[in-house]
């Protein structure tokens, strides 16, 4: 990210560094009274922890993130890494089997099979059976998706978890944190 104002030459505006993004996000947390970030997955309205999301992979033209969950549905585990972000959607009707979330820089879906695209200029693919895996692939990134669901309740819960997870656009996350904040999402 970058800052609005700064020094440096007339134009040019300096980057922040990701201690100093850091701190400001817990500061604007703080400030609005949500001091501590769970391990909850961000949701789609959440520019603050979506930019987290986004610092996580630069390249990434897509970001994973909640729409809504479904009743007896939660999330856990989020966690922000420089190589990508990652966090598991649980449900009660298949206990232990957690639907793990990931963003990371590439996948190879392999024999997956094509599905209906996600979001425009992904392309998504899943592997034929109720155990396996969900792919969206987008310029400059991948969210997969691994799941493992007992029989008989399988076709419900991967609606549910395709319909909670959304592809949030990192350009328009970009223009939001810039006319909101003031502040530049970088590459």
């Amino acid at each position: 990210m970058t800052a609005r104002a700064g020094r440096g030459r007339r134009g040019e505006r300096p980057r922040l560094t990701a201690g100093l993004a850091a701190l400001l996000l817990a500061a604007a947390a703080a400030v609005t009274g949500c001091a501590a970030f769970s391990d909850a997955a961000p949701g789609c309205r959440q520019p603050l922890r979506l930019a987290i999301v986004a610092q996580s992979l630069p390249s990434a033209s897509y970001l994973p993130c909640l729409r809504s969950l479904p009743q007896g549905w939660s999330t856990s585990g989020f966690r922000a890494a420089p190589s990508g972000t990652s966090f598991l959607l649980n449900s009660d009707r298949s206990p232990g089997h957690p639907v793990r979330v990931r963003l990371i820089p590439s996948c190879r879906p392999g024999d997956a099979s094509p599905s209906p695209p996600r979001a425009p200029g992904v392309v998504t693919s899943i592997t034929p059976r109720f155990a396996g895996s969900l792919y969206d692939v987008f310029p400059g990134g991948c969210v997969s998706y691994s799941f493992d669901f007992a029989l008989g309740s399988q076709i419900s819960l991967m609606e549910q978890f395709e319909q909670a997870v959304g592809l949030y656009p990192r350009q328009q996350l970009r223009l939001i944190l810039k006319h909101k904040l003031g502040v530049e999402l970088g590459p």
